[in-house]
């Protein structure tokens, strides 16, 4: 599945800044209310539940259609806050992610949500983990001074110098995780991958990265397991056929993981800009981003290469195809299509010159997108340029 976060990125800036007042702001956590033409407001992402189709986005809404994409119906869902993406492991076992930290659980289909966990809880463990780093660089420091006075070595005052630094900015992050309680939940959930039933992950801004095994009923934090010190936003997941998993996101970060999640490698460095979406097929791994951007491996990850783009338009979401086709699309209008994982993309400029955030193939050969102005079938005789 693809990140795809329009949506979420326009809005972050305004998460960012207005923290506070979008904190308390009431209508996030109250149910979403009725919308008239549910198929024309900013969706954000598209998946499939079985036969269902399910799409997400803007203030709480949730839309189902059991006809690919031919009619929709809003879905019965307790928050208001915009949800920026959904994954469906099972035709009826289903997750959707957002802001405010709301992680939400369908039994059926997409039909009806409970909220599952939220920016609260996200608050209390990160906090738990800022104490827990600024304890255990307390003790280091503490051991290197008793060595120190020992010692009058060069190498070792400037190890300590380092840790002392390193303690500097650990007692920064736990005040900073103490004041994001008190201020209430702000920060987005951008992206969400299941891989079974039972095992998911939810990644978002300011590093934000976390893990459940049983379901959702516990989600734990994972930020002992990657490095991102700057706390960079994540903005993607994605997972190869035998399990290797892949994670993109602000200032180029590229990671993949062998071990289910549990701790993650950081890969080259491609570029300084964000990767906003990942797709893999067979040994094909595609990271894409801003300004057009996309990059490509052909053996898992070790050896990247700059794709040719015809645009600069910036690049949000895509989809490998159920006939091998890859399609990518953004800012504009733009959609970019590849006869395969390796070939080479053409462009194609839709005539509503929207922007779109997730795209999805129909049962019947048709393309589905999403965007800032709702649905979007696309025409692939035009992509493709048949007559």
């Amino acid at each position: 599945m693809v990140a795809r976060r329009l949506i979420a990125l326009c809005t972050l800036c305004f998460v960012v800044t207005a923290a506070p007042v979008y904190a308390t702001a009431d209508f996030v956590f109250t149910p979403a209310i009725p919308f008239a033409d549910v198929t024309t407001m900013p969706l954000t992402d598209i998946s499939r539940a079985g036969e269902r189709l399910v799409a997400v986005g803007e203030r709480g809404l949730v839309i189902v259609s059991d006809d690919d994409g031919q009619s929709w119906r809003q879905a019965a869902v307790p928050v208001s806050a915009t949800l920026t993406a959904v994954s469906f492991p099972t035709p009826n076992k289903g997750w959707a992610v957002g802001h405010a930290g709301t992680i939400l659980h369908s039994d059926d289909g997409g039909g009806s949500w409970q909220l599952q966990f939220d920016g609260v809880a996200v608050n209390k463990q990160y906090l738990e983990f800022t104490r827990s780093e600024r304890e255990r660089l307390q003790g280091e420091v503490d051991a290197l001074q008793r060595s120190a006075d020992a010692s009058t070595t060069d190498a070792s005052s400037s190890l300590l110098r380092e840790m002392e630094l390193s303690l500097e900015d650990a007692v920064y992050a736990e005040e900073d995780a103490r004041q994001a309680l008190e201020i209430g939940p702000v920060d987005p959930f951008l992206d969400v991958l299941f891989v079974s039933v039972d095992r998911g992950f939810a990644v978002g801004a300011y590093g934000m990265i976390y893990r459940t095994e049983d379901a959702g009923t516990s989600w734990r934090a994972l930020y002992g397991g990657i490095e991102n010190i700057d706390r960079y936003h994540y903005y993607s997941l994605a997972q190869t056929e035998d399990g290797l998993l892949y994670l993109s996101g602000e200032a180029g970060l590229l990671y993949r993981s062998t071990d289910g999640g549990l701790s993650w490698q950081r890969l080259e460095s491609l570029y300084e800009g964000s990767l906003f979406g990942l797709l893999t097929k067979d040994d094909y791994v595609i990271a894409f981003g801003l300004r057009g951007n996309i990059f490509r491996s052909d053996d898992r990850g070790y050896i990247w290469s700059r794709v040719d783009n015809p645009t600069e338009n910036s690049l949000y979401g895509g989809s490998v195809l159920a006939s091998g086709e890859v399609v990518l699309l953004g800012s504009g209008g733009l959609v970019l299509r590849a006869q395969s994982a390796g070939g080479a993309f053409s462009a194609f400029d839709d005539a509503t010159r929207t922007t779109f955030s997730a795209v999805i193939g129909g049962g019947g050969g048709e393309v589905l997108a999403v965007g800032m102005n709702g649905l979007r079938l696309l025409d692939m005789k035009e992509l493709r340029g048949d007559d």
